[in-house]
């Protein structure tokens, strides 16, 4: 039977790992719902050995590899600076996997490719995740991979293997000159949230924190926003529940990160769900994104997250300014949301962690406004957490519209919000008050001053709250983790330790499983 690989990894945070990501496993469940048998290997970086492991797995069966892009990016793909960085990527942090230039990603993905027609030679080597389309700039990196999968992939990815399996072409489009780009842009019309199914085979752990969707899009339009919009399908509460039972009975799992693009987009949907939660025949402690503009409005609803389980929310600020944050989409008047975001620390600090998150150099804002925003973050102390990151713009291609980008407003229509140029190659944007060089100088300046004057313990964002449960560490512990400064260094070398044990036993239960009961 033809089977299907797929390379995936945890949020990243150097050695300590983070919940898993669910695009892979949503996936999974596609495929293997179509029965296309399919592994999902997880910690992929972490193998010191990749290609000996991996053996274990190919077979002259195996269709089709799949990798995440997340973890495939070079630090330096052509000769520039951290700071002005030229194909659109970051430098990640991937355990023992780690590019520092193109060539070198390569030349793994050559190693790789080769491995695989060694089972196979018909089989597959396709590139995907939420950083595929860059590598659609970046061919001579990314030009030993078959296909460039791009965008939600859970619905036309079945249909494509299929075709592989059968021998057959494949629907592909020509995109910068990229051949072979799997275009899933059609599946963005039905935004279904589907109940993700985990087989013995994914080798969850016991009382092991879990990704979740319930609902899939976002019904805001934030101008500055890349990703699609004005669509919002919640899962179905009945079906919702019997997952949320299922995954307890199987794993023991009671914490979850939600993935939706903002859990608080409506009232009613957020009294449905909590009082779901509230039915369950055991508690549940979740993570989620947010928006102030709706809590403001129904702040009743912020009592019913923390009562059904929120022990971390992540709010949408992006500015305090308030002509800019309006022009950006943030409606809120400012006092609103400085007396929310210092009510919500009085009530439930210790119980519900508070993390904020601020862009540098929207049109509007200079450096002197963004600094009067960090000083009132010091003197009032808010946000158990801030996260201040540089304004990122593509310039707008309108044949990319859609298939690579839902593009933000900024880029459709530069000249209306003050920019004067946008470019790619080398990223680089301007308008009157700020450039791209000047906004990552200064968000890094903001980010490592709030880091500095607070002095908080471990945790560095509110994503390593289910993470730290999955570890075995109660909600008292975790908090202390993250509160307690005295005890960073204990924390952050018990986290460690546990992750790395985590990783060990994971990966030994995997090849286990496969042996045993093949892949689901």
């Amino acid at each position: 039977m033809s089977q299907v690989i797929i390379l995936t990894d945890t949020v990243l945070n150097g050695e300590v790992g983070g919940v898993r990501y669910i695009g892979p496993y949503a996936i999974a469940t596609s495929l293997r719902k179509n029965n296309i048998t399919t592994t999902v290997i997880d910690h992929f970086t972490k193998i010191r050995d990749l290609k000996n492991y991996l053996s274990n797995f190919l077979t002259s069966e195996t269709a089709v590899l799949a990798v995440s892009s997340t973890f495939l990016a070079p630090f330096s793909s052509i000769k520039t600076s951290k700071k002005n960085r030229t194909d659109g990527l970051r430098r990640y942090y991937s355990g023992e996997l780690c590019f520092e230039t193109g060539a070198e990603l390569k030349a793994w993905t050559s190693q790789i490719k080769d491995l695989l027609q060694e089972k196979n030679p018909r089989a597959k080597l396709v590139l995907g995740g939420v950083k595929s389309q860059f590598a659609i700039w970046r061919k001579e990196f990314y030009s030993d991979f078959d296909y460039i999968c791009i965008g939600a992939a859970d619905i036309s990815f079945p249909h494509f293997v299929k075709k592989v399996i059968n021998n057959e072409a494949p629907e592909t489009k020509n995109i910068l000159d990229f051949k072979n780009i799997i275009d899933n842009s059609a599946d963005l019309s039905n935004k279904n949230c589907p109940v993700n199914i985990w087989e013995k085979s994914d080798a969850i752990q016991v009382n092991e924190a879990l990704p979740i969707e319930i609902s899939r899009g976002c019904v805001f339009n934030c101008k500055f926003c890349h990703y699609d919009k004005k669509e919002s399908n919640r899962k179905p509460a009945e079906l919702l529940f019997d997952e949320l039972v299922s995954n307890y009975e199987k794993f023991g799992t009671t914490v979850y990160a939600f993935c939706d693009d903002c859990f608080n987009d409506h009232p009613k949907k957020v009294e449905m769900y909590c009082e779901l939660f509230k039915k369950l025949p055991f508690k549940i402690e979740w993570t989620a994104y947010a928006r102030v503009d709706v809590a403001v409005k129904f702040p009743h609803t912020i009592d019913m997250m923390v009562d059904s389980g929120a022990r971390g929310l992540y709010w949408g600020l992006e500015s305090f300014h308030p002509i800019v944050a309006r022009n950006a989409g943030k409606g809120t008047p400012t006092e609103l949301v400085k007396n929310f975001l210092l009510e919500f620390k009085n009530k439930y600090r210790g119980q519900c962690l508070s993390e904020g998150s601020f862009i540098v150099g929207l049109p509007g804002e200079d450096k002197a406004s963004n600094l009067e925003t960090l000083d009132w973050i010091l003197q009032n102390d808010p946000l158990d957490l801030a996260t201040f990151g540089p304004l990122g713009l593509m310039p707008y291609v309108p044949t990319l519209d859609k298939v690579l980008f839902d593009y933000a407003d900024y880029s459709k229509n530069p000249e209306k919000y003050g920019f004067n140029e946008v470019r790619f190659q080398p990223h680089y944007w301007s308008h009157d008050l700020m450039n791209s060089n000047e906004a990552n100088e200064l968000a890094t300046h903001m980010s490592k001053t709030f880091r500095s004057y607070f002095n908080r313990g471990f945790l560095k964002n509110i994503w390593l709250y289910p993470h730290a449960r999955s570890l075995g560490l109660n909600h008292l512990q975790t908090m202390e983790a993250f509160w307690s400064f005295d005890k960073k260094a204990f924390y952050e070398n018990e986290i460690t330790a546990r992750f790395q044990q985590q990783v060990k036993k994971y990966h030994h239960t995997q090849l286990e499983c496969f042996k045993k009961y093949g892949s689901a």
